[in-house]
């Protein structure tokens, strides 16, 4: 006992945490370019599953220091669990002060990320809004979320304002030169910027970020070289009773095209709603996804989506959850957007991909 007592008192200030989510999909796959054939797949899919260590220590005067170490686990045996690298979700170092905020260092959501999340209902799902949201139709059948908007960024520098009668903010600075290799040449970089404000029932937000490609060493700013591209967003949600409805508008841009034009800019409309009556929550969301200016096999434009998704959560308790939902892609002739979390195979342009997943979900 003598000995393991100081060991404990070194991490008193450690909290364990994480969520193990489970579902058993059926995923159609309504092939265009195969005569309107349907393909259908059973699986059991991991979704998002993590284990994530976080903790404080009170440094006086107003002033602590902060950490979290978080990671996917891949549950189902086929996601990247490994212990950093692509499994490695929001871990970082930091200063928080009562008066200052919190100045953050490691990997971490951006801002345009974080001030919208919450309007997604079926986040970490089959029907995850960055089926559509944050995406683009770069490649047909890949959703390319992440390496568009909503990211959670690498090599990052975070600021998370306090909160003043309402009103709060986030900034962030990505660094490009991660693995820089001339001192002549030009390294990426990113900036991400959030402004919230809650009153009652009533979320209002706005953001805005753009991504700098360099010619050269841009680390997790891969692009075409010498680029760039932007979006921003306007967001707002109210709750009446047990009833959430959130709206989002988002318009993005690039100079990605030959010449500098814009290639895969578009807009996209977002609609969700939630519904609680006792352990029973009702949701559906629904997505628009424009055109945008890239050609496809000589044909410009028409690669637009609309993507659905309805379902219901009952929670035995706090932590447990089971769900099932029912979503659905459709894309235009020349469009290719699949789901983000364990995307159908074989998506090709004009395809329609829908999925039903039962699951479990258990917070601990």
């Amino acid at each position: 006992t003598a000995v393991s007592a100081p060991a404990m008192a070194a991490t008193s200030n450690v909290d364990v945490y994480g969520i193990m989510s489970l579902g058993v999909d059926s995923v159609t796959n309504n092939n265009a370019g195969a005569g309107d054939s349907s393909k259908r797949v059973g699986r059991v899919s991991d979704y998002v599953s993590r284990i994530g260590f976080k903790g404080a220590e009170d440094l006086g005067n107003g002033l602590a220091a902060t950490f979290q170490v978080e990671n996917a686990i891949g549950a189902d045996g086929n996601n990247t669990g490994t212990l950093g690298g692509g499994g490695l979700r929001n871990t970082f170092v930091g200063l928080k002060s009562n008066d200052m905020g919190e100045v953050r260092l490691g990997r971490h959501d951006t801002p345009y990320k974080m001030a919208t999340g919450s309007f997604d209902v079926f986040a970490d799902t089959l029907g995850d809004y960055n089926n559509i949201v944050g995406a683009s139709n770069q490649t047909a059948g890949t959703n390319n979320a992440s390496a568009y908007f909503d990211q959670r960024a690498s090599n990052t520098a975070v600021y998370l304002s306090p909160n003043f009668s309402g009103f709060s903010a986030a900034a962030s600075y990505v660094f490009g030169a991660e693995t820089a290799t001339s001192g002549s040449a030009s390294t990426g970089n990113e900036y991400s910027l959030a402004a919230m404000y809650t009153a009652g029932p009533m979320y209002l937000t706005t953001a805005y970020e753009k991504h700098n490609f360099g010619s050269t060493g841009t680390g997790t700013l891969g692009g075409a070289s010498n680029t760039s591209e932007k979006a921003w967003k306007l967001g707002a949600s109210y709750s009446i009773m047990d009833f959430t409805l959130a709206a989002m508008y988002e318009k993005t841009d690039d100079s990605r095209g030959t010449g500098g034009v814009n290639l895969y800019g578009h807009r996209t409309w977002f609609l969700s709603g939630k519904y609680q009556m006792g352990a029973v929550a009702l949701k559906a969301s629904y997505a628009n996804a424009g055109s945008d200016d890239q050609t496809i096999a000589g044909v410009k434009g028409n690669d637009g989506a609309k993507a659905y998704t309805v379902g219901a959560d009952y929670g035995f308790s706090k932590r447990t959850t089971v769900y099932a939902l029912y979503t659905k892609i459709s894309n235009d002739s020349n469009a290719g957007y699949n789901f983000i979390n364990n995307g159908a195979a074989g998506i090709g342009a004009g395809d329609t991909v829908s999925g039903v997943t039962l699951g479990v979900k258990h917070s601990f």
